[in-house]
């Protein structure tokens, strides 16, 4: 059992649980300490998740921000120790999915892209609804369906390297030059947010743009942090996606990176919520309200890498300047057919 938080410490995400009895479940569902995190009133649920002891926080952000956040809540709840679980937003979505539908004890708090999956369950009354101080001036028009919190947003950028790029591009048109052929790279359709991505480029840059892009023999990654690694590297030159956040800390150890912020251009949405499945309701709502409480949220985007709801976080990117992609347009058949649509193209 972890009784500190250690940044360099993560549950695999292949990690396997053992199953609770249905017995032991409705007995857990039935506790003191399981009716305090329904209950409102905060100070219990803080005395609650102090004898919760810990908790698991499932996340898809990238690596140095998750530090942070799990870093901040540590020195905030000393007594409470918290693992994290990090990968891309479809893998740990798959994982979360996968621990439910077992009955085993697995994530407290799920922090994700994959926000019409928080909109679901959230319609099944399947989350906790926040309860914190924070909840006292969150924005409404970023807590949907009363229970899940939009906390945050990455602007999409094309990440280049310097040392190999000496022309950098101006937009996603710019990728199409013959001297990127063979030097760049791209996502693959890790999550639901980069379908939006790739069905935004086509809208935006051309019906026939990915077929233009696939043309330029792109190497595919499993997300940001990976293509930040390999431009940073030297094994591409120039990639189509990143993401600031997985960005900056590399720059900051030395990489001869830099990063375009197309006009026009796209960002994706974080969510989070505390699961009503935790084993540990009540440790789940204290940190789901660190995320939305200002030193949270400054911890997160007071970098200058991405966008907060909230108003006033020094350095925080305003999320009025990113355009979002809209989950309600990505329901999972229509993710399926152009999940199918691009595999052609690219694959």
């Amino acid at each position: 059992m972890h009784t500190a938080y250690a940044p360099n410490k993560r549950r695999s995400l292949t990690l396997l649980a053992k199953p609770i009895a249905a017995t032991l479940l409705c007995l857990a569902a039935a506790s003191p300490i399981g009716a305090q995190a329904q209950s409102g009133d905060w100070n219990s649920i803080v005395a609650a998740a102090r004898k919760e002891g810990k908790l698991l926080y499932y996340t898809g952000q990238p690596t140095p921000v998750a530090n942070r956040i799990a870093a901040g809540f540590k020195k905030l709840y000393p007594d409470i120790a918290i693992e994290v679980v990090r990968g891309p937003s479809g893998e740990v979505l798959a994982k979360v999915d996968q621990e439910r539908a077992a009955g085993i004890d697995g994530a407290d708090v799920f922090l994700s892209t994959e926000v019409s999956w928080f909109t679901d369950r959230a319609r099944e009354g399947k989350l906790l609804k926040p309860v914190g101080p924070s909840m006292r001036n969150w924005p409404p028009q970023y807590l949907q369906d009363g229970t899940v919190a939009i906390v945050g947003s990455d602007p999409f950028v094309i990440i280049y390297n310097k040392k190999l790029v000496p022309n950098p591009p101006k937009n996603y048109v710019d990728l199409l030059r013959p001297e990127f052929k063979g030097r760049l790279g791209t996502t693959e359709l890790a999550s639901t947010v980069l379908v939006a991505w790739y069905d935004w480029l086509e809208k935006t840059q051309g019906a026939d743009f990915l077929g233009k892009l696939k043309a330029q023999n792109p190497r595919l990654y499993n997300g940001s942090t990976p293509l930040a690694q390999s431009v940073a590297s030297g094994e591409i030159a120039i990639s189509a996606f990143g993401v600031p956040t997985a960005i900056i800390p590399i720059i900051e150890q030395g990489a001869p990176m830099a990063y375009v912020v197309p006009n026009p251009g796209m960002g994706n949405l974080y969510a989070v919520a505390a699961l009503s499945w935790s084993k540990r309701p009540n440790a789940a709502l204290l940190l789901t309200d660190y995320i939305m409480s200002p030193e949270g949220q400054g911890l997160w985007h007071g970098r200058g890498e991405s966008a907060s709801p909230l108003a006033g976080i020094p350095g925080a990117i305003p999320l009025s300047t990113i355009t979002p992609y809209d989950p309600a347009k990505y329901p999972a058949a229509t993710v399926t057919r152009y999940r199918d649509y691009w595999s052609k193209i690219f694959k």
